[in-house]
Formats: C-alpha cells, structure tokens, sequence
C-alpha cells in the first residue's frame, strides 16, 4: 500500500512539473497572449490575482469538467466521443477585424451516440465581435447518424440541417429515443408476462405488437406505437388500435364492439396510461366470454 502510494505522489508531481513546463512555454512564445482575442475569457476572471495557477487548480477544474460530463451524460443519453475546431480562411478577409469589427470562421467535428446510437456532426461556426456586442452562428451543419433505422429521424435530420440548428438536435434526438427505449421496454415487458398472447413479429424494436385471444382463433388486436418529431423538433408518440375479426364474428357484432374499439383504447390511454391501457386489453381477451 505504501509502495503504490509513493508511486502515486511520483506521478502527481511528474504532472504538476509538466503544467509547470507547458506554463514557462506558452509564456516565452505568447508574451502578448492577452491581447489574443480566442482566449477564453471566463478563465480570466478565473485565474488568480498572481497571474499563474497552480496545478492544484488546473487539476480541480479539470474535475469539475469531468464531472460535469458525466453527469450531463446520465442526465441527456448524450457522450462524446470525439471533438475538434480549428480557424478556417474567412473568404474576403483573411479572418481579421475589419470595419465592422473581428469577424472569425471556425470548422467544428462533433461525435458520439445518444441512448447508442452513434451520431457525427460537422460545422462551420461564424464569430463576430465589435465594441458593441458579439455574436456567433452556424452557418452550415452536416449530421450523419448511423445506422438510420428510424424514418422519422431521416426527415428530422433532413430539416435540422436546413436550420442549422444544434440545440434543436440533440433536444429532439434525445427525447426520439428515449420514447422508443421505452416503447422497446414495454413490449419486452409484456412479451415476458404473456408469451402465449403476445405476437411481436419485428422483434421489440418493431413499432406494433400483436394481441391474440387464447379462446377465439382469428381474434387479435394490432397496438401500433410510433413516436413522430414535428416541424418544430416535438417529439410525439401516437398509439392506435387496429383489429383482425374474422368476417363471420363481425356479422354478430350488434353493438359495433370492434367498430368502437380504437376509440376505447384511446379514451384508456388518458386514463391509465399506456401500460395499464395495455394490460385492461389482454385481461378482456384472457375472459371465458
């Protein structure tokens, strides 16, 4: 224990005398580092009135980055595996300040999975900066996700791209596969609890499952679940009914049972939600009647 302890204390102070190193660097390279516009000024503010941080700080921040990560990792289904941005050639001016001030073009790469689907993304970032203000937009977006099994995530990436709008992606995106998780769920949940009824011919990732009547042959019901993203990035899911009647058991069909039953279904999905609407379906066909 000692012994891996020393070894421990060796390499904590391998890495404070490299910071120390790369610190000594920047400043022999970069005197006038201060008047760089890309340093970030939040870091500024941060660093203390000596000028230097220690690699106490350095390793305190870097903590409270990787916890942050982490915990937005849990929180949204989003990691990232891989990311970059380097200045590109600003057609025109070279990415200098001009009359209207400190114009900047940046190409971004972005990669990762959400909920593990694996998702890249590459853009351009335009800075604009002023006496006044400062402003930044994308002003082209590329997303390839893979694979894309999803039709509805096709159209969405189709119009987030022509918005070029990030926030909405990932907003979208994540909340797209959080429902068909869950959908995905549900279904193994009730294939588990009844085997002999239950009738998932896509596999738990399909978006409809099969109900059978253990007494009628012929008798099913067909729960179709999809999960929609709209024009403005909602996401929405949409479950219906559908019925298989044998012909000869519509003609005694008095009461219009099977004719009323999508609208049934949906007035149980307001009122118990989607598992228990689910379950009342199976206890009506498991009766004798």
């Amino acid at each position: 224990m000692e012994k891996e302890r020393e070894e421990q204390q060796q390499q904590l102070r391998a890495l404070r005398a490299e910071i120390a190193a790369l610190q000594r660097r920047l400043e022999q390279t970069h005197p006038a580092a201060a008047l760089d516009p890309e340093r970030d000024p939040e870091l500024e503010r941060r660093r203390p009135a000596g000028g230097r941080e220690s690699a106490g700080d350095l390793e305190g921040q870097l903590g409270r980055a990787e916890s942050g990560l982490s915990f937005l990792s849990r929180l949204t289904g989003i990691s990232i595996a891989d990311y970059s941005m380097a200045r590109a050639q600003l057609p025109g001016s070279g990415g200098s300040a001009g009359e209207n001030g400190l114009r900047v073009l940046r190409k971004g790469r972005l990669a990762g999975q959400c909920h593990a689907v694996p998702f890249q993304l590459e853009f351009q970032l335009l800075e604009m900066q002023s006496e006044e203000s400062s402003s930044a937009a994308i002003t082209d977006l590329s997303i390839v996700l893979e694979p894309m099994e999803y039709s509805a995530l096709s159209r969405f990436v189709a119009r987030t791209e022509e918005k070029r709008d990030l926030f909405l992606f990932f907003r979208s995106l994540h909340f797209f596969l959080e429902w068909c998780e869950y959908r995905q769920r549900t279904f193994q949940y009730f294939k588990e609890k009844y085997p002999a009824m239950v009738q998932l011919p896509g596999g738990t990732a399909a978006d409809s499952m099969g109900l059978q009547s253990p007494h009628v042959p012929g008798f099913e019901l067909v729960l179709v679940w999809t999960v929609h993203i709209d024009a403005e990035g909602k996401v929405v899911p949409e479950l219906d009914l559908l019925t298989k009647i044998p012909e000869q058991a519509l003609t005694l069909d008095q009461k219009e049972v099977v004719v009323r039953a999508p609208h049934c279904f949906r007035t149980l999905l307001q009122l118990l939600g989607i598992e228990a609407a689910i379950d009342s379906l199976i206890q009506l066909l498991r009766t004798e009647e």
